[in-house]
């Protein structure tokens, strides 16, 4: 609203001598008292913006003001805002990227099992206001735990079991107004903290992650130790913090349905979360506390080229082992090179010393399709700075990927009988979708407020749920289409009297953009979202 001029008051006032000036500060104050008790009743909303506007034109009226905004707040010839829709904003675009480790140390009845991940995620925003922003969420997690011994079989059947603990800590760095700005940063981001296999996995595997915190404190070379293993935080101060903690498990199986010379397998593997944590936003100072349940679930079939190529004829398996050869002897060339810049161009393998290497490592390419389903729901309640509440909301997500997946599997054998076993593959998505549903009830609302007091005081989870389909609050749900890649490495070896372990790293690259939009509106059901394009 405009200031009001004193040469336009005074004008009024010699132009509405008399009861005018009294008469209309009288409406005035009966407006502003029926305005203010419709808010402290928690009606307000559109009777309270149309009272507002009423002022504003006795004020014009009486020469107080000049200009006056039609009911609603907007401008001239603006919209009304659809009370339904989601005033949260919307994400249209979404990339993520991890590298995740496991290692299994076996003891003599179960396996020691450790597991971190580094995430970067590259968020596109649009607010209630139509504003796009960006943000790149960094976020790492620890497990550890204990499962059956790696390698259990029983026939055809084989897998095991493990739980454990897990903790997370993630930083949400907003407020980019320029895609540009916010790629650099994640980018950078990205390469400091996940760009390097063996950095990463000293730096975040429980076993190992103390040792190297403790280097980083070190005087005078801690803080290099730091940058140097990817730990030190990036000029820019977060947004919004958050930690949350709990507990994890999950299985691994597999069933081999080999017959003759046709291997065939299906593996299944799942785990599961269940956390509580919070999160902090550090521009309004809000804090949300959330309890989160999700897992996910894999399932594949995979065919062994190997035992194909067997019953190929002599000519053709000549030739398939000559390309199996030629990639051992890219492996190795990799191998003399790194070892030259370590020891010297002298270094350099013999053929016979290739030969045999050759003759110990055996391919074996397997083919095959994946298909992943994930799920969660999280429950948060909002306070502000001052600890009273904002509001409460759920976020449900669901996504399902189909994937074709190649895999290549080294194994060699000594002449004392050590055994190891290195699998390296691939995963690239044929069809992905991913649907995000949030519903969120406000506390300044009457009729919301009832809703939340009860589930607070009761955990009545239906009854918020019963809500939300009659229409109480808000709600949206996002469908995406998904793209992307995975590559993984397992290694695993063993003795004739004891397992060594296992290793395995994966790396996954996906984007999420967004295929339709729609919340909620009371007596229609779902509608498309325009504002969120």
């Amino acid at each position: 609203m405009r200031k009001w001029s004193r040469g336009a008051a005074r004008t009024a006032g010699r132009r509405d001598a008399g009861e005018g000036p009294l008469s209309y500060l009288v409406v005035a104050l009966l407006c502003a008292a029926l305005a203010l008790a419709l808010v402290l009743s928690g009606i307000g909303g559109r009777v309270v913006s149309s009272i507002a506007a009423a002022v504003c034109q006795i004020g014009k009226s009486a020469g107080l003001v000049q200009d006056c905004r039609p009911p609603g707040g907007g401008g001239r010839g603006q919209a009304q805002r659809d009370p339904d829709e989601p005033t949260t904003g919307c994400v249209p675009f979404m990339e993520s990227h991890y590298l995740e480790e496991t290692v299994g140390i076996p003891l003599r009845y179960v396996d020691v099992r450790t597991n971190s991940r580094g995430t970067l995620q590259l968020i596109e925003r649009i607010g209630p206001d139509g504003r796009r922003t960006w943000e790149v969420v960094d976020f790492t997690w620890g497990e550890g735990g204990v499962g059956t011994p790696d390698g259990l079989r029983a026939g055809p059947v084989g897998g095991g079991v493990w739980g454990g603990l897990t903790i997370t800590n993630g930083k949400v760095y907003g407020g980019f107004t320029s895609k540009k700005e916010a790629r650099e940063f994640f980018d950078d981001l990205r390469d400091h903290r996940i760009g390097n296999e063996v950095k990463f996995t000293l730096r975040t595997n429980p076993l190992t992650g103390g040792f190297v915190w403790l280097g980083s404190r070190l005087p005078w070379v801690g803080d290099d130790i730091d940058r140097f293993m990817g730990g030190s935080e990036p000029d820019r101060e977060p947004t919004e913090e958050y930690m949350d903690g709990g507990l994890t498990g999950g299985f691994r199986a597999d069933l081999d349905l080999s017959v003759g010379p046709a291997q065939l397998k299906l593996p299944f593997k799942g785990r599961g979360w269940l956390l509580t944590g919070s999160r902090v936003n550090n521009t309004n100072g809000q804090t949300t506390h959330y309890f989160t349940q999700r897992g996910e679930f894999e399932a594949a079939v995979q065919v062994d080229v190997s035992r194909l190529v067997r019953t190929l004829p002599a000519s053709v398996r000549r030739q398939v082992q000559q390309g199996l050869d030629e990639g051992v002897d890219v492996v190795l060339d990799m191998i003399e090179r790194q070892l030259r810049g370590q020891y010297g161009n002298g270094f350099v393998l013999l053929p016979e010393q290739r030969a045999q290497m050759r003759a110990q490592i055996k391919i074996n390419p397997s083919v095959g399709f994946n298909y992943k389903h994930r799920g969660g729901t999280q429950w948060g309640v909002t306070y502000d700075r001052d600890g009273d509440i904002v509001g409460i909301n759920q976020i449900q997500n669901g996504q399902d990927i189909v994937y074709v997946r190649v895999d290549g599997r080294a194994s060699g054998q000594n002449g004392v009988g050590d055994r190891g076993q290195l699998t390296v593959g691939g995963q690239w998505i044929l069809f992905a979708q991913r649907t995000v549903t949030e519903k969120n009830l406000d506390y300044s609302s009457a009729e919301d407020r009832a809703v939340i007091d009860r589930y607070l005081r009761d955990g009545d989870t239906d009854a918020v749920e019963r809500a939300w389909e009659g229409g109480a609050g808000t709600m949206s749900r996002l469908t995406y289409d998904n793209t992307g890649d995975t590559t993984k490495l397992e290694g695993r070896g063993s003795t004739p009297r004891r397992r060594l372990g296992f290793v395995e790293i994966g790396r996954e690259a996906e984007r999420h953009s967004l295929q339709s939009a729609h919340y909620y509106r009371k007596g229609q059901g779902w509608v498309p979202w325009q504002g969120c394009r």
